[in-house]
């Protein structure tokens, strides 16, 4: 009998407990690169990561202006052009304390874009600089909340919100470009939602640099803004953004997201203690307004942007109005199509300079009264899980303007770029 029951007992089928499978590692050659440059990590010590950055972007473009609006190349340019257009390396630190370092250098000695002045061919250099450098504290009492100071990047305009290793067209459109923002020191108050649905911000900065005209003769000459030197005075020098983002209809395939950005220049433009002929050391206009709508479905991302800028100063001191529209489509996981359209009109409040080779290479003006950009590129992305480690980028832009009731500028503009980004 008991025999029986041993033989039935055996013939039982028997279910075992599942044993959870180890999740592959990845084999991205990406995530390699990323691992070689972390130099320490540790979360059970005061210091949890330390980790190099690198970007480094060469291109090459060529200027084809058209000549049926009489428009040509300026003696002695040629229409070629390449440069490094950045090679920097950063440094990263992470604290326990929810504190985070960062540090990023312009590596000097590079080859940069040639430059026409006087019919003559000059070709410059970059220099040895720090590009940012802050330090960001999260505050414990609020999750969310962080506290960052020192050298970084506004966050004004759809385009400027995005790091320069992400953007997809070889350079950022005019309507960014027209504001000259770079990094600049200041200090950042910012709430991240724990969803990362909602963000606010409160950016007080204060600008290293002349991005508009500069007068050699005038004693309030602005003579050297680079990394950590740079003349300083809140009071004339100094500009506030404020701004916002909502991210709804969130799921595994998309999300759409508003935004918007207020800023305001306090230049010394802007009352009485200015002096004719100083130098512009803000943002190019008085005030400024921006909304921005985001959406990304399956294959399928577009933004758009539309900006008001009031006061300009170094044109006719007029208003502008701008708008940026951008769809991208993924054809392949490491292949996208890229498309974007700029307007812009105001009289003698458009820049048309802010286009890196048009304006140095071609007697275009600087300011127009209105302008329109289409641009057409194709990304190629070595690493389909992480798109922007290292990407070559086609684009052709044509861009057409007006200025006093005829043409002034129209032509294309083809471009080239190979980014690292790790």
């Amino acid at each position: 009998m008991m025999n029986k029951s041993l033989l039935l007992l055996a013939a039982l089928p028997v279910t075992l407990p599942a044993v959870a499978a180890e999740p592959a590692k990845s084999t991205d050659w990406a995530d390699e690169v990323k691992k070689a440059l972390v130099v320490y990590e540790n979360k059970d010590t005061f210091i949890n990561k330390v980790n190099f950055t690198i970007r480094q972007q060469w291109q090459m473009a060529s200027v084809q202006p058209n000549g049926s609006n009489g428009l040509h190349l300026k003696d002695g340019a040629t229409p070629f052009n390449s440069e490094f257009r950045r090679s920097w390396l950063g440094l990263n630190v992470n604290m326990s304390s929810g504190t985070q370092f960062n540090i990023i250098g312009r590596v000097g000695g590079l080859p940069s874009r040639s430059t026409y002045p006087g019919g003559r061919t000059k070709r410059n250099f970059t220099y040895t600089d720090i590009y940012s450098v802050w330090v960001k504290q999260n505050i414990p009492a609020v999750k969310g909340l962080s506290v960052k100071a020192g050298k970084f990047v506004p966050a004004f305009t759809s385009d400027f919100r995005m790091s320069n290793a992400n953007i997809p067209c070889v350079e950022r459109s005019y309507l960014a470009a027209q504001f000259g923002i770079d990094t600049n020191w200041g200090i950042e108050l910012n709430y991240t939602a724990p969803d990362k649905e909602n963000i606010l911000y409160l950016q007080l900065m204060a600008n290293d640099r002349a991005c508009a005209s500069k007068n050699l003769a005038h004693p309030d000459v602005y003579r050297d803004g680079r990394g950590l030197k740079g003349e300083f005075g809140w009071e004339d020098k100094c500009f506030l953004i404020l701004g916002g983002t909502h991210k709804f209809d969130v799921t595994e395939n998309g999300y759409q997201a508003i935004s918007a950005e207020y800023m305001h220049d306090f230049n010394n433009a802007y009352h009485s203690r200015r002096n004719p002929g100083a130098n512009n050391y803000g943002l190019g206009f008085k005030d400024a307004l921006s909304i921005g709508y985001e959406m990304k479905q399956d294959k399928l991302t577009f933004q758009a942007n539309v900006v008001a800028a009031f006061e300009q100063q170094t044109g006719h001191g007029t208003n502008n109005i701008g708008l940026q529209l951008q769809p991208i489509y993924a054809i392949h996981p490491q292949v996208d199509l890229v498309f974007r359209y700029t307007g812009m009109t105001g009289d003698g409040a458009c820049k048309l300079s802010g286009d890196r080779y048009i304006y140095t290479q071609t007697y275009a003006d600087a300011w127009v009264d209105s302008l329109h950009a289409f641009y057409f590129g194709v990304d190629l992305y070595a690493s389909a899980k992480h798109k922007d480690a290292a990407k070559l980028m086609f684009g052709a832009e044509y861009t057409t303007a007006r200025k006093d009731g005829s043409d002034c500028y129209n032509g294309w503009e083809f471009s080239t770029a190979i980014r690292f980004n790790f």
